[in-house]
């Protein structure tokens, strides 16, 4: 499980910044997390898994990184413990 940032650094200052994160599961990409106009992100799924997470805001990367990992692991019959955060 990762996020991944994209690479920002080629845009020129002026420009505003848009956080995007992409979301991976056992190294597959499946959504990426965007930074609304506040401090949320939200979560776009990219896979047909994890459309139950697709629009859903999230206060963290982290937590969107947890949230599509819980979804893996109750698909696939894994129980497992999650620090809050």
């Amino acid at each position: 499980m990762s996020l991944v940032q994209g690479d920002l650094s080629a845009r020129p200052r002026s420009e505003p910044t848009h956080h995007a994160y992409a979301v991976e599961v056992d190294d597959t990409t499946v959504g990426i997390v965007i930074r609304d106009s506040g401090n949320d992100y939200t979560f776009i799924a990219a896979a047909p898994a994890f459309y139950p997470l697709d629009q859903r805001r999230f206060a963290s990367p982290a937590a969107a990184q947890r949230a599509a990992l819980a979804l893996h692991c109750d698909r696939s019959g894994t129980l497992r413990s999650f620090a809050a955060g």
